[in-house]
Protein backbone atom coordinates (compact mmCIF):
# COMPACT_ATOMS: atom_id res chain seq x y z
CA UNK A 1 0.00 0.00 0.00
CA UNK A 2 1.49 3.58 -0.96
CA UNK A 3 1.34 6.54 1.89
CA UNK A 4 -2.09 8.35 2.12
CA UNK A 5 -4.23 5.14 2.18
CA UNK A 6 -7.01 4.59 4.54
CA UNK A 7 -6.36 2.08 6.78
CA UNK A 8 -8.10 -1.79 6.46
CA UNK A 9 -10.07 -2.14 9.38
CA UNK A 10 -12.85 -4.99 9.46
CA UNK A 11 -15.23 -5.93 11.91
CA UNK A 12 -13.95 -9.86 13.47
CA UNK A 13 -16.98 -9.91 16.09
CA UNK A 14 -19.88 -8.18 17.08
CA UNK A 15 -20.47 -9.77 20.87
CA UNK A 16 -16.72 -10.34 21.81
CA UNK A 17 -16.62 -11.32 25.79
CA UNK A 18 -20.51 -12.45 25.39
CA UNK A 19 -21.00 -8.36 26.67
CA UNK A 20 -21.48 -6.74 23.23
CA UNK A 21 -18.18 -5.69 22.71
CA UNK A 22 -17.24 -4.77 19.10
CA UNK A 23 -13.74 -6.28 18.15
CA UNK A 24 -11.98 -4.69 14.84
CA UNK A 25 -9.16 -6.13 13.65
CA UNK A 26 -6.65 -3.75 11.26
CA UNK A 27 -5.16 -4.81 8.32
CA UNK A 28 -1.29 -3.69 9.41
CA UNK A 29 0.79 -2.85 6.55
CA UNK A 30 3.70 -1.99 8.60
CA UNK A 31 2.57 1.71 9.81
CA UNK A 32 1.15 1.97 12.46
CA UNK A 33 -1.73 3.97 13.02
CA UNK A 34 -1.92 7.65 14.33
CA UNK A 35 -3.06 7.17 18.23
CA UNK A 36 -4.62 10.66 18.17
CA UNK A 37 -6.70 9.45 14.94
CA UNK A 38 -7.84 6.15 16.15
CA UNK A 39 -8.48 7.17 19.93
CA UNK A 40 -11.13 9.59 17.84
CA UNK A 41 -12.30 7.15 15.74
CA UNK A 42 -12.92 4.83 18.10
CA UNK A 43 -14.48 7.33 20.12
CA UNK A 44 -17.29 7.84 17.80
CA UNK A 45 -17.37 4.22 16.96
CA UNK A 46 -18.32 3.26 20.12
CA UNK A 47 -20.91 6.21 20.35
CA UNK A 48 -22.90 4.69 17.70
CA UNK A 49 -22.41 0.92 19.00
CA UNK A 50 -23.64 1.96 22.50
CA UNK A 51 -20.43 -0.57 23.73
CA UNK A 52 -17.14 -1.05 24.31
CA UNK A 53 -15.11 -1.09 20.77
CA UNK A 54 -11.70 -3.17 20.82
CA UNK A 55 -9.14 -2.75 17.98
CA UNK A 56 -6.29 -5.33 17.40
CA UNK A 57 -3.27 -3.54 15.59
CA UNK A 58 -0.05 -3.18 15.73
CA UNK A 59 1.93 -0.10 18.04
CA UNK A 60 6.00 0.22 18.20
CA UNK A 61 5.94 -3.34 16.19
CA UNK A 62 3.70 -4.84 18.91
CA UNK A 63 0.71 -6.21 19.04
CA UNK A 64 -2.08 -4.60 21.06
CA UNK A 65 -5.53 -3.48 21.54
CA UNK A 66 -6.72 -0.39 21.36
CA UNK A 67 -9.95 -0.30 23.65
CA UNK A 68 -12.18 2.35 24.21
CA UNK A 69 -15.01 2.63 26.51
CA UNK A 70 -16.62 4.78 29.53
CA UNK A 71 -15.29 8.05 27.19
CA UNK A 72 -11.17 6.84 27.40
CA UNK A 73 -8.92 5.01 25.37
CA UNK A 74 -6.55 2.38 26.70
CA UNK A 75 -3.96 0.22 25.07
CA UNK A 76 -3.21 -3.04 25.86
CA UNK A 77 -0.53 -4.98 24.97
CA UNK A 78 -0.96 -9.14 23.82
CA UNK A 79 1.25 -11.49 24.84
Amino acid sequence: MGTGTIPVIKVENADYNSNRTLFLKHAHDGRDLQLEYAENTLKYVQRLWGHEVVLETTVNEKPALLCFAGNRLTVKPIE
